[in-house]
């Protein structure tokens, strides 16, 4: 619970993320303290789903339903959006967090603390996910109203007939996912074993921060590493994909100069923060934050502290 918080924490308050709302840079309707008190929201649903997790898992179940992730998502949803009125703040957080926080509760129930043992339970949660799941998961993202969603031509949330042929053609999480990961980073990481956060952005967390041992500028740079190898799919969705290589080619060239440790790193990092919030969140590389989340809740299970 204490990974949990923290990371949440820490993605929110590295400074300057460029383009995201942070310490010193807020969005015209959503405000630092929204994301604050949405973190704060939704702690309890984690503790719920944790406890719930660990206390029904034994070593002679096989399969994994019980996790009941959809469950988890519209309840958490429900409770950030009515402790603030900044809007969907944390949905990427919530969808990220649970199957890490789920895989994390049975790696302790069991036993077994290695990343491989780790994996192979991520990966079980969300193949043995239910329709159900699926259901309660546009249940949440409806109870959010996200902005930038973009449309599909088969089960997509705006279309009333979607959960009748949800239910028809049994669609659990790990389908929805596979049908949407070309648009959607955290589609992508759901259908690939979360391989950006773990094959990715775990390691260049722990190597950043072993070398520089200061925490913002390993949450940064972390940042800007996702941000310069995936264009952000959220930015893709609100603004286009020329955009959003733009920006990639931009985290590129801070990295090439040492990161925000370094003085002209620093000072382009806050030229493309400028820059991208000049848009009023049309260019937020909103997904990419959600994804150092997880990259960051994972470094403090497994053991990184400062």
């Amino acid at each position: 619970m204490r990974c949990i918080t923290l990371s949440s924490l820490l993605e929110l308050s590295g400074w300057p993320k460029p383009g995201n709302v942070h310490r010193t840079k807020d969005f015209d309707s959503t405000r630092f303290e929204h994301f604050l008190a949405g973190i704060a929201s939704i702690q309890p649903n984690f503790r719920d789903l944790c406890q719930r997790i660990y206390e029904n898992s034994n070593i002679k179940r096989k399969n994994y339903n019980y996790v009941k992730l959809g469950q988890f998502f519209k309840e958490a949803a429900r409770e950030m959006i009515t402790w603030q009125k900044g809007g969907n703040v944390l949905l990427g957080h919530i969808l990220i967090f649970g199957p890490l926080a789920a895989a994390a509760a049975i790696c302790l129930k069991m036993e077994k603390m290695s990343i491989d043992e780790f994996k192979i339970n991520l990966i079980k949660i969300i193949d043995d996910s239910t329709v159900d799941d699926t259901i309660d998961l546009y249940e949440a993202i409806k109870i959010c109203n996200p902005g930038g969603l973009g449309k599909i031509e088969k089960y997509d949330i705006y279309d009333e007939d979607s959960l009748i042929n949800i239910k028809k053609d049994k669609i659990n999480l790990k389908k929805i996912f596979e049908i949407s990961k070309d648009y959607d980073s955290i589609s992508f990481e759901y259908s690939q074993g979360f391989s950006i956060i773990l094959e990715v952005g775990l390691p260049y967390y722990f190597k950043k921060f072993n070398s520089t041992k200061d925490i913002n500028t390993t949450t940064v740079d972390t940042f800007l590493k996702i941000l310069s190898e995936y264009p952000d799919t959220l930015i893709i969705r609100k603004s286009s994909l020329s955009d959003a290589l733009s920006v990639s080619r931009e985290a590129s060239e801070i990295l090439k100069y040492g990161g925000i440790s370094s003085e002209i790193g620093f000072k382009l990092n806050e030229k493309l923060d400028l820059k991208l919030h000049k848009q009023k969140g049309i260019m937020n590389p909103g997904t990419t934050a959600d994804l150092l989340a997880g990259v960051i809740l994972c470094a403090l299970l497994f053991g990184l502290r400062f």
